[in-house]
């Protein structure tokens, strides 16, 4: 039966929420895979750390991973400090 308009969906229909659909699923996965067959955690530490702008890249794109909704049952949590702690490389001779 086609669906007709103004018609409310049918109580739980549809994906749960939160469910990735096949193709972002299947993507993340061959993400996953590359960057394993790359050299993983430790290639990607090389190379933020090769350039200041890589460096800066990396942490752009580590802050889009960041969780935005934490919240406890239904009040949000704030939290009461973040502590960012830059270290200069060692100079070893």
């Amino acid at each position: 039966m086609p669906f007709k308009k103004g018609t409310p969906k049918p109580l739980k229909s549809g994906r749960k929420k939160g469910t990735p659909n096949r193709i972002t699923r299947t993507a993340k996965e061959a993400y996953a895979f590359a960057f394993d067959e790359l050299g993983g955690a430790e290639r990607l530490r090389d190379w933020a750390e090769s350039t200041p702008e890589n460096l800066r890249e990396f942490y752009r794109i580590h802050s889009k991973l960041i969780p935005i909704d934490v919240t406890s049952g239904d009040k949000p949590i704030a939290p009461s400090a973040i502590r960012v702690e830059l270290i200069a490389p060692s100079i070893e001779e």
